[in-house]
């Protein structure tokens, strides 16, 4: 006899199935799992950050709240965790924040972080009574200290009639060498719901540190080229967490760009010799140049420590800004070697 017949006085055999959604599955998940054991909370209190342009300001933070106001909400990220993701690992390795800040009746909780070297996703609760629809989004993004451009993205999704749980990647971009330890600020400000565009404002003010987690690096230094734009997979870093793809690209010629202003290029697949098949999130990238040259990243789940070769896809976006014409140009796969 199972556990949980032995926790109940009923007959298990009896009950009649129902089909359920894929968010109750999650909470049914989130509940099960509970908190996992984390790395010790490495928290401080910062007098300035920076946002993309680089600008500092300065300001003071209140202490955190003990997270009273917020009904207790374990693993978070198991609402937003997909299959073959890199977030799968996330609630093994995260840093504990457990920071709770309450302004204009609206409770908010930054669980828990994991800083993978490239990127910091950070997990968090809303507790409101206040309508934000079933995905409401952030007005202000976190800051990083010390960066001089940085990426976003992220989801809020509602659980229940009175709580939200959202995920955030960040990644920072550095003049020079990313540190080991990183100093995040955020102050929200407002939370939006999408459909109305009606706001709940606050004066939400976070503050922490976080360490990366310790990673493998591996040097690829291979090219390929199409339609007049080079693509350099640079490296690859591999942690507990995540492998995070590094790669530049170059434009050749200059028409390219009076055409095109705008040229990204993202890892459109990841395959492993064992047959794996990784899901890949872009991290974005900075251009410093005028768009001539550009320095980028992708994330995917650890790569199997048995494969010895990854085969990666890059794909090039030429954009004329704007929403005004697209064109997309597969290029040819990339074989790295991991051993």
């Amino acid at each position: 006899m199972s556990e949980v017949k032995k926790l109940v006085d009923i007959s298990i055999d009896d009950i009649e199935p129902v089909a359920v959604s894929e968010l109750e599955k999650r909470r049914v998940k989130q509940h099960v799992l509970g908190r996992k054991k984390k790395r010790k909370p490495y928290q401080g209190i910062a007098a300035a950050a920076v946002i993309v342009i680089g600008a500092g300001i300065a300001g003071s933070f209140a202490a955190p709240s003990l997270a009273t106001q917020i009904p207790i909400i374990h693993n978070i990220m198991s609402y937003f965790t997909e299959e073959d993701s890199y977030n799968e690992n996330f609630a093994k390795v995260a840093a504990d924040i457990s920071q709770t800040q309450t302004s204009n009746g609206v409770s908010v909780m930054i669980e828990d972080a994991a800083f993978d070297g490239s990127s910091i996703t950070v997990s968090y609760a809303i507790q409101t009574d206040k309508e934000l629809g079933e995905t409401p989004y952030l007005k202000v993004p976190f800051d990083v200290k010390g960066s001089d451009g940085m990426g976003s993205s992220g989801r809020i999704e509602k659980i229940n009639e009175n709580t939200y749980v959202g995920t955030e990647k960040i990644t920072p971009h550095f003049k020079g060498k990313t540190p080991d330890s990183l100093v995040m600020r955020w102050e929200p400000k407002a939370f939006v719901n999408m459909k109305t565009n009606e706001s709940v404002k606050g004066d939400w003010k976070f503050a922490f540190n976080v360490r990366s987690l310790e990673n493998k690096k591996v040097v690829v230094n291979q090219t390929t080229e199409a339609n007049g734009v080079s693509v350099l997979i640079q490296s690859l870093e591999t942690n507990d967490l995540s492998t995070i793809i590094h790669y530049s690209r170059y434009v050749d010629d200059k028409a390219i760009l009076e055409k095109w202003p705008d040229v990204s290029v993202e890892i459109k697949s990841a395959v492993d010799d064992l047959g794996n098949s990784y899901k890949v999130d872009s991290n974005g990238g900075i251009s410093r140049d005028n768009g001539i040259s550009f320095d980028g990243s992708s994330t995917i789940k650890s790569v199997d420590p048995k494969a010895k070769s990854l085969i990666v896809v890059p794909v090039i976006y030429f954009s004329k800004g704007s929403g005004d014409g697209l064109e997309t140009k597969e290029m040819d796969p990339i074989q790295i070697e991991l051993k």
